[in-house]
């Protein structure tokens, strides 16, 4: 009896695993999230240009063919990997290695690990003449080459591997699975309709492992449009043994039907107490049609289930109305962060539609004026990106919440609707915050306070100017994000009019070498930046000497760069981009240094 319970625990924990792998994937469909962005790191974009590639060079490959040829495995294994690194950077002229690299994959003596990177490189060339040669040693090698080999075999759909994959099917009871799940999934890869009735015996049979029934059962799916309906309707009907398998081997045998009788089935197992079945049959039905689910959206959207409630939203976002948009607009307070961001980004995108804007904007008000500090933070992200003004007043009210995600939110809001009537309300949280934050440091205060600066230079409020100044020094108390903010802003504020007390500050920190701890690059930056643009003239020297001596791809060069156009209007070429990886590349040729001497 105590052996039969551990046999029914094995069995049911694998099914969960199993099932949990096939629908986690749901949730994790949703879209880029709104993040709050800081004005500073943008105006002006300062950034470092994009890395470039270091190629290697002709002598470069030389050695790579020559190393190619030696007896040595490590040798032979990392020149294989340097050409199939190289040929995905497009580096041209490699295929002339495909003879050797051939050699050795059919060299008996070959090390394993030499074959395989051999095998590596000829997929990644692309050398389709290779294949017979790739699936003989496929065959004869280990598991890892085969799991290497048959796919890129299925994507060159090569003829004779369908006879292995076949021949691995019908004796798919001798089988070790990891073969058979290759057979299994390539038969669908090149759509050899021969293997279907196969491919739904094996779905059907439930003494069948589950995961081999569950992608035989994908397999079908994929390869026929019509004709498994039965086969899916006996396998829901089927309930003594491995019931949640067996439906969710009827979801994978329609996934491309669109019959009658295959949507009533999905609609029968939309219905399904068992979420991970409900979900996967929402999935197909709003592929077919979201028509379909409207009927389930609604309770499906107030499912215990984040992926049933995902499937319930994506109904109402593809056919969205006035009438569904408050239901929608719920899912802002949702528990899943996946859910709640994806629904926040696609009611953003709707708001472009005239006929919902009203409605989207309202409903999100709403749910702001709640208390649950989800919606208060994806209301905020919201209505912040669409400039809510009316939505102000509210967010100068949530700037008190405990809640790091609602602080910051609702201050990045205030700053993206830039309303002049909250500018007192913001400068008196800014020296609130700057009073606490020399006691304590909840989390979010420096980003809360940097949007609230970015805020008051972007709404030119004259009255901060006092407390920007103050954030100037290096004191670590004072944090990164909000010092940056303050200095970008004092430059906003004395746009085209310099002032020789706050240029005094800002060289200083520019200048601050040497000292512990140094000074955040940041800082420097932003303090070129502003001395910039507030038209300090008497900089310009010193910054074209910098440039002069080294015109760096680094925050600081870049900043001087802009800087010196502002006060002189010389614009100084860009600099060229530093370079990645590998930067060394295995082998490389010995150059030798230039000298005076004869």
């Amino acid at each position: 009896m105590l052996l039969t319970d551990k046999r029914r625990f094995a069995m049911l924990y694998r099914i969960f695993t199993y099932v949990m792998v096939f629908t986690i994937a749901i949730v994790s469909t949703a879209c880029a999230e709104i993040v709050p962005d800081f004005l500073m790191e943008s105006d002006p974009d300062c950034r470092p240009l994009p890395p470039a590639p270091v190629q290697p060079m002709p002598k470069h490959l030389q050695l790579w063919f020559e190393v190619l040829k030696r007896p040595e495995t490590d040798y032979q294994r990392m020149a294989a990997e340097s050409i199939s690194l190289a040929h995905k950077k497009g580096v041209p002229d490699l295929l002339q290695a495909i003879p050797t690299l051939e050699t050795i994959l059919t060299t008996e003596s070959t090390h394993p690990a030499a074959r395989y990177a051999a095998a590596r490189a000829l997929i990644t060339l692309d050398s389709r003449d290779s294949a017979s040669k790739l699936l003989e040693w496929s065959q004869k090698g280990g598991s890892d080459l085969r799991q290497l080999v048959e796919p890129a075999l299925a994507d060159w759909d090569f003829e004779p591997i369908r006879t292995v994959w076949k021949e691995r099917l019908d004796a798919s009871n001798k089988q070790h699975r990891r073969e058979l799940l290759l057979a299994v999934r390539g038969l669908a890869r090149v759509q050899e309709v021969s293997a279907l009735p196969t491919l739904r015996n094996i779905a059907l049979d439930v003494a069948r492992s589950p995961d081999i029934r569950l992608a035989a059962a994908a397999a079908a799916g994929a390869l026929a449009e019509t004709g498994l309906e039965s086969d899916a309707q006996l396998l829901q009907a089927e309930k003594r043994k491995s019931p949640i398998i067996n439906r969710r081997c009827a979801i994978h045998l329609l996934q491309r039907h669109t019959s009658e009788a295959a949507i009533k089935s999905l609609l029968e197992l939309a219905t399904e107490q068992e979420p991970t079945l409900a979900a996967a049959a929402l999935e197909r039905l709003n592929q077919i049609d979201s028509h379909l689910v409207l009927p389930l959206a609604e309770g499906a959207m107030k499912n215990l289930d984040a992926n049933v409630r995902m499937q319930g939203a994506i109904a109402y976002i593809k056919l969205p109305t006035t009438d569904r948009i408050p239901a929608l607009a719920e899912l802002l307070n949702d528990l899943h962060p996946g859910i709640r961001q994806h629904v926040s980004t696609e009611l953003l995108r709707l708001a472009q539609d005239p006929a919902l804007d009203e409605t989207i904007r309202s409903t999100s008000m709403a749910i702001a004026q709640r208390d649950q500090w989800q919606g208060q933070e994806q209301s905020a992200l919201l209505l912040g990106s669409l400039e809510h003004q009316p939505a102000s007043t509210r967010f100068v009210e949530l700037l008190e919440s405990e809640r790091r995600e609602v602080m910051v939110s609702s201050a990045w809001a205030l700053r993206k609707i830039a309303d002049p009537a909250t500018a007192s309300a913001i400068v008196d949280k800014i020296r609130r915050q700057t009073i606490a934050r020399k006691n304590v440091y909840p989390a979010g205060l420096d980003q809360q306070v940097a949007h609230l600066l970015e805020a008051c230079g972007k709404m030119q409020v004259k009255q901060a100017e006092r407390d920007m100044i103050g954030y100037i020094p290096k004191v670590g108390a004072m944090g990164e994000r909000s010092r940056g903010a303050a200095i970008w802003a004092l430059g906003k504020l004395h746009t085209g009019t310099p002032d020789p007390t706050v240029a005094e500050l800002l060289i200083d920190r520019v200048n601050d070498e040497g000292t512990m701890p140094p000074e955040f690059i940041l800082i420097k930056q932003l303090s070129i930046v502003s001395l910039g643009r507030m038209k300090a003239q008497e900089y310009a020297p010193e910054f074209r000497n910098l440039l002069e001596k080294g015109n760096s791809n680094d925050a600081i060069s870049l900043a001087r760069r802009w800087a010196l156009k502002e006060l002189t209007g010389e614009e100084y070429p860009l600099p060229e981009a530093d370079p990645i990886g590998p930067g060394t590349w295995f082998l490389n040729p010995l150059v030798r240094a230039q000298t005076n001497s004869p």
